[in-house]
């Protein structure tokens, strides 16, 4: 995986069309408005949620109410 850049670049590296910059929920990126390249920015490094829900204490389920329905 290549290092990304803290910052995208003025012009596209494939076609040196202009970049515009945006951002989403999945962070920031610059796109070319000429042929479409993305180019990632460097926000944050990914979490480990494996890691993030051991260190939460376990949670009881509640149960579904079964609505008047009759188990046989």
């Amino acid at each position: 995986m290549p290092a990304l850049q803290a910052a995208p670049p003025k012009s596209c590296p494939k076609c040196r069309g202009s970049m515009i910059v945006e951002r989403d929920w999945h962070g920031t990126y610059g796109s070319c408005i000429m042929c479409g390249y993305v180019h990632e920015v460097l926000t944050s490094p990914p979490v480990d949620l494996a890691a993030e829900e051991a260190a939460l204490p376990q949670r009881q389920r509640r149960r579904q109410p079964s609505h008047g329905k009759l188990r046989l």
